[in-house]
C-alpha cells in the first residue's frame, strides 16, 4: 500500500514537472514571422535590378508567394502580392535594417510602389 502510495506521489510530481517544462520550452520559443508585400511596378529595369540584389542576400526566408496576384475580398487588390516567411521578428526585422538591404531600397523606390508590413505569426 505504501509503495502504491509512493509511486502515485512519484508519478504526479513527474507529470507535474514534464507540463511545466514543456511550458517553459514553448515560452522560449519565437513564433514565425512574416513578411506581407504588396506593390505595383513603376520601373521594370528598377524592380528587377532590386531583386536580384535582394535574391544575393544571405536568409532564411522563405517564399510562400511571390510576384503572386491577389484577389479582393474588401476594397482594392493590390497589383501584386508577395509574403515572405522569416523564422522570427526578430530575424525579419534585422535582415530589413541590414546594410546590406538598405542599400537596396533607392532601386527598390524607383521600381515599384511599395507598402510592405511584418505580422507576428503564433507560437506552434
Amino acid at each position: 500500500m505504501m509503495r502504491n502510495c509512493f509511486l502515485w506521489v512519484a508519478l504526479t510530481i513527474g507529470v507535474i514537472v514534464g507540463a511545466s517544462g514543456v511550458e517553459l520550452v514553448r515560452a522560449t520559443v519565437k513564433p514565425a514571422a512574416y513578411m506581407v508585400v504588396e506593390y505595383e511596378m513603376t520601373d521594370r529595369d528598377a524592380f528587377q535590378a532590386y531583386i536580384k540584389g535582394v535574391n544575393a542576400l544571405p536568409s532564411s526566408r522563405v517564399f510562400l508567394a511571390r510576384h503572386a496576384r491577389a484577389t479582393a475580398l474588401s476594397g482594392d487588390a493590390p497589383k501584386w502580392v508577395g509574403i515572405v516567411k522569416y523564422s522570427s521578428l526578430e530575424e525579419a526585422m534585422a535582415f530589413e535594417n541590414s546594410p546590406e538591404f538598405q542599400a537596396l531600397i533607392p532601386a527598390r523606390n524607383k521600381g515599384t510602389k511599395w507598402r510592405a508590413y511584418v505580422v507576428e505569426g503564433l507560437a506552434e
